[in-house]
């Protein structure tokens, strides 16, 4: 069983235990067996979350970096992420400018801090529960849903559609869970994650389901709270409130009630009650324009800066990562900070000694907010070269960057993990890329492959190794789009990539020539953005060549 006190935190890198908490993630869902305890996985992630907020592991919300064994099934709607406001003025400029009718009603409901789920029903039947997943795609998690607290197996009518519910732990199962269970959780959101996609379906019953959303729609949000009662289906506390000011004035009050509330929430859910005028408004990048979270203030507590980390990322761009003592807030232990960019220690003025107030912004991403005391004088200076590779490091407007793109170990190995977890090749972890690259220099070297490569690494026998290269070489039918999108060119996402190509630069050497004055023909496209795209593509030509030429 592995403890905080048998890992030396110290010298493991982020890469190092991003894959032990997948390791660990992976035996708790789909196994008996558990390598280490709830407590210990939880510090694990939040010391990861701090050092590097981007690794893959967090990259969809509710969606596993490895195959949970649950059957994957598709939404019937998609279940949108919402966008979010932490102040009422912000709250009151996202709906002017949506441009709202006068005398907008709207419904508010309090933010669950648990996990999305889409319970089917067909006249009146339970068919399925799936999870949110990464919004089209989910867990069928129904055996575990079956067993929860207000789940409802038969409707009193022959309703056929779905209804979205949070699935959450209340504070009190939450004590009765942590008496019970040998393996202790840190905090309600983590063990309705953990709970609820277990195969075993161990302690589900500590679930409690509250239901958000119903489709198809009556004609108002609050109509649906009927709708849900005429169905026995437990909802979320749900309020009608006649303007903007009645949503703030139930916000504060809910603030000042938040911890007598049964179960952990973080902030108000605001939503449009006419659904004709939320309909008309539609959806932005898959989040719903209609609707916002309203959040409630990050949680803040102070300790004190002891030192800072340099890390070089897959784009050369050099990251500060404080190390603070030891703080608790919103049940998580912070370590580890990541200060974003050399600018933010310069406008913090910030030092080694300090005592700084540290809060957690949207209770997840912890983030240092301001200088309590200045104890030592001054602020830390940057390093002069590359951590990785010693190379005299340049500025970039407000980062550091190391030039060296393909002589640096930290760029090349964050490029091809980018690749990998781009193309969701399965099977192949940080640790096998870093065995692999005497081998492996370029994305496209992956492809020549053998399982013979595979046999003398450590901890991989010809099983693995087989299907790894099996992965590979099943990436080889690669759409155009998919190519571009793996060379990881920095501002050229895939959505953009497939934009050029409508616009007629659908080959691969007209993308590789493309110049600022075509991508200035492409709605969307300004001048600095289509510079910084044109050098992408000509910097990373020899990985978009390696890539290319294999497939």
């Amino acid at each position: 069983m592995i403890t905080l006190q048998s890992l030396d935190l110290s010298k493991i890198s982020p890469e190092s235990l991003g894959e032990l908490l997948i390791e660990a993630k992976k035996a708790y869902y789909t196994s008996a067996k558990t390598i280490m305890d709830d407590h210990t996985y939880d510090t694990l992630e939040e010391i990861l979350r701090q050092k590097n907020p981007y690794h893959r592991i967090f990259q969809k919300v509710g969606t596993p970096a490895f195959d949970t064994g649950w059957q994957k099934i598709k939404h019937s709607h998609p279940m949108s992420s919402q966008n979010k406001v932490a102040t009422f003025t912000d709250l009151i400029h996202y709906f002017e400018l949506k441009k709202v009718p006068p005398n907008t009603k709207f419904v508010t409901q309090p933010k669950c801090d648990g996990l999305s789920l889409e319970l089917i029903y067909k006249n009146g039947q339970i068919t399925n529960a799936i999870t949110r997943g990464d919004g089209r795609v989910g867990d069928s998690i129904l055996q575990n849903a079956t067993r929860m607290q207000n789940f409802q197996k038969k409707l009193p009518t022959k309703f056929t559609g779905s209804i979205r519910c949070e699935i959450v732990v209340t504070f009190k199962d939450f004590q009765k869970l942590n008496q019970l269970s040998e393996e202790k959780y840190s905090n309600t959101r983590n063990a309705a994650s953990g709970l609820s996609q277990r195969l075993d379906s161990k302690y589900s019953e500590f679930c409690s389901l509250y239901a958000v959303d119903i489709i198809p729609e009556p004609a108002t949000e609050f109509a649906k709270l009927k709708l849900l009662q005429e169905l026995k289906i437990k909802p979320v506390d749900t309020h009608l409130c006649q303007n903007l000011h009645q949503v703030e004035e139930l916000y504060q009050k809910f603030l000042k009630s938040r911890s007598d509330y049964p179960f952990d929430i973080d902030g108000l859910v605001v939503k449009i009650d006419d659904l004709k005028v939320a309909q008309k408004l539609g959806s932005q990048n898959n989040r719903p324009k209609f609707q916002i979270a309203y959040k409630f203030p990050a949680a803040t507590n102070q300790t004190r800066l002891l030192s800072v980390e340099w890390q070089t990322g897959p784009l050369g761009t050099v990251t500060p990562v404080a190390k603070i003592e030891p703080v608790e807030i919103s049940g998580a232990i912070i370590t580890y900070i990541s200060l974003a960019n050399f600018n933010l220690i310069k406008q913090l003025n910030l030092n080694t000694g300090d005592v700084i107030e540290v809060a957690r912004r949207g209770d997840v991403i912890p983030h240092v907010e301001k200088i309590i005391s200045k104890v030592t004088p001054g602020h830390l200076s940057p390093p002069k070269t590359c951590v990785s590779c010693h190379t005299p490091l340049i500025t970039d407007h407000k980062f550091l960057k190391c030039p060296n793109k393909f002589g640096c170990p930290a760029q090349t190995l964050g490029i091809l993990r980018l690749f990998c977890q781009t193309l969701d090749i399965k099977g192949i972890s940080d640790k096998t890329i870093e065995k692999l690259s005497s081998r492996v220099k370029l994305p496209g070297d992956f492809y020549n492959l053998t399982i013979a490569d595979f046999l003398n690494l450590n901890g991989l026998g010809e099983k693995s190794g087989g299907n790894i290269v099996r992965e590979i070489q099943a990436k080889r039918k690669l759409t155009l789009t998919e190519a571009f999108d793996a060379a990881i060119i920095p501002n050229f996402s895939a959505k953009r990539i497939q934009q050029v190509i409508n616009a007629g630069f659908n080959t691969p050497q007209k993308l590789l020539h493309l110049s600022i004055d075509n991508l200035l023909t492409i709605p969307g496209f300004k001048s600095t953005l289509a510079a910084k795209i044109v050098d992408g593509i000509q910097t990373r030509r020899p990985i978009i060549n390696s890539i290319l030429d294999q497939i």
